[in-house]
């Protein structure tokens, strides 16, 4: 949890900055009742990620089309 300041700033604290390796670049990322806030580098990566994760596992479960069925 952050608090805002009496200019309703977000301010991380520095041990949590380092540990998400935020640089210059942040993407926010809200969820119901909670912002994510994120590198984003890293934010793209898990995306892209998720994105073939997603992908595998569609072709998992639903088979690949393109191979001929016999």
């Amino acid at each position: 949890m952050i608090d805002l300041d009496a200019a309703t700033r977000l301010l991380i604290p520095k041990d949590l900055f380092g540990i998400a390796s935020l640089d210059k670049s942040l993407v926010l990322s809200s969820a119901i009742n909670m912002i994510e806030i994120w590198d984003k580098e890293l934010y793209e990566q898990a995306i892209d990620d998720a994105a073939l994760d997603f992908a595998e596992l569609a072709e998992e479960v639903m088979g690949n089309h393109d191979e001929d069925v016999s």
